[in-house]
């Protein structure tokens, strides 16, 4: 059976023009530069046209989400012939009078020329999702992509090629940022957004030099006895200027500037400390849950620094859980494998957080030797309200159940929705109905409240 998986390409260089109304395509392996200059040219002449003519130009900057994958899966011979369907199902999708260049590995830009409104714009953007929707099939491999779209519009966003570029790829970013596979018109707030994301980005070698972060943890709740068990400990960064930056805003920066390291080390030994102190406190002490990034896999040594931070803690291993993405198993299968079963081997515990949500595969589950499964919010939030949801999160907990996980449903916010989990048979629960995460003074006080009760 054919294998699916997502992609990634690699130098194929795609040239698709119009030449007296007609499409066609041309492949080399030429630096990209020519098809920048190209791409120029095309530009300069359609507003002159469109001038003339009362007609917009509009720039669509396309990027296949998860394109570097298949070099690690499928190889980059398979990589190139996916990249030369894509370009061939993109002809179907654009109008004759569209030009279409190819910026780099799995960047492509369309330029569309003619009388449209932002509807008819987005409609094409709607076409090609739909397009990318149906999977590639390429030597008798089955390969899954989706893109995302950056959308600008002459001369709104841009008057000259480079300022349109510049801003159209700005909301590709934005696009990205809203989770892929969608797309995004430029706004002005966008560009300010940028100008404020460099700024932050500027800031975080400053702030792991000087300590700027603190930690907050959210209560994690046994579902049959109301008590805390456990808490995820939530790095937020001090700004010297701004104030409490929560980590929706910085991470993703730390992670695209390898920041994430340091600081995933700092929150590792923090949370460590903390938890020892309870330890030394508590009869029945929480465990202290701490997210782990793709990134500390690929560029850091996971197994040295929790050995490290547990024994200068002196904090019992069973007391810690690490939480892993499932993009952690996307790269470099085997070594993640081998030092997850380090980890387990050291005595802590393992969960996958927002299950359910990106490459679930049971092979790997029983190989990982986890510990717990973690209920995406997204499915906690529709499951009163959508049988599907509802199905999915009943699905899960027999999952986990029948591998003899603990499973956990994140995002709980009404009684209603912890009645359900309930019945379900779910073993625990996080959300605003416990506690929002605070920071650990406010925690301690929680954890004693409960024990008063």
């Amino acid at each position: 059976m054919a294998n699916s998986c997502w992609i990634g390409v690699k130098t194929l260089t795609i040239r698709v023009c119009l030449s007296f109304s007609k499409a066609y395509v041309q492949t080399s392996t030429d630096p990209n530069l020519p098809n920048r200059l190209l791409l120029r040219d095309r530009f300069d002449h359609a507003v002159i046209v469109a001038k003339n003519e009362n007609m917009t130009v509009n720039m669509l900057y396309l990027d296949l989400d998860h394109f570097k994958q298949i070099n690690d899966s499928l190889g980059y011979g398979i990589g190139d012939q996916v990249l030369v369907e894509v370009a061939n199902r993109l002809q179907h999708c654009i109008p004759a009078t569209a030009t279409m260049s190819r910026l780099s590995g799995d960047e492509f830009v369309i330029l569309l020329t003619g009388k449209y409104d932002v509807p008819g714009i987005a409609e094409i953007g709607n076409t090609i999702r739909e397009e990318f929707s149906i999977p590639f099939s390429v030597n008798k491999e089955v390969v899954n992509l989706s893109c995302s779209i950056g959308i600008g519009l002459y001369p709104i966003d841009g008057e000259d090629f480079d300022t349109l570029l510049k801003h159209s790829h700005t909301a590709l970013n934005s696009a990205k940022e809203a989770g892929r596979n969608t797309y995004r018109f430029f706004t002005r707030d966008m560009n300010a957004g940028l100008v404020e994301q460099i700024r932050l980005t500027g800031g975080l070698a400053g702030a792991v030099r000087n300590n700027e972060f603190t930690l907050h943890y959210q209560p994690q709740i046994d579902i049959k006895t109301g008590k805390i068990i456990a808490a995820e400990a939530l790095v937020r960064w001090q700004h010297p200027i701004d104030g409490l930056i929560a980590p929706g805003k910085f991470i993703g920066l730390a992670e695209r500037s390898g920041h994430i390291i340091q600081i995933g080390e700092w929150v590792i030994n923090e949370a460590c400390r903390h938890a020892r102190i309870w330890q030394d406190k508590y009869p029945v002490p929480p465990v202290v849950a701490v997210n782990l990034s793709a990134l500390q896999f690929k560029r850091g040594d996971v197994l040295k620094m929790v050995s490290n931070a547990l024994a200068v803690s002196g904090l019992r291993p069973e007391l810690l859980e690490l939480e892993l993405t499932e993009s952690i198993l996307l790269q470099d299968v085997e070594t993640t494998i081998k030092s997850l079963h380090g980890l387990k081997e050291l005595g802590v515990k393992l969960s996958i957080d927002d299950f359910g949500t990106g490459y679930s595969s049971l092979s790997y589950l029983k190989r990982l030797s986890v510990d717990k499964l973690k209920i995406d919010q997204s499915f906690v939030r529709d499951m009163l309200s959508d049988p599907d949801g509802a199905s999915i999160v009943k699905a899960i907990i027999q999952l986990g159940h029948n591998l003899q996980l603990t499973v956990i449903a994140e995002g709980v916010e009404t009684a209603a929705q912890l009645a359900f989990l309930q019945e379900s048979a779910c073993d625990e629960a996080q959300g605003y109905l416990f506690s929002r995460p605070v920071p650990v003074e406010q925690f301690v006080q929680l954890i004693e409240q409960g024990d008063k009760k």
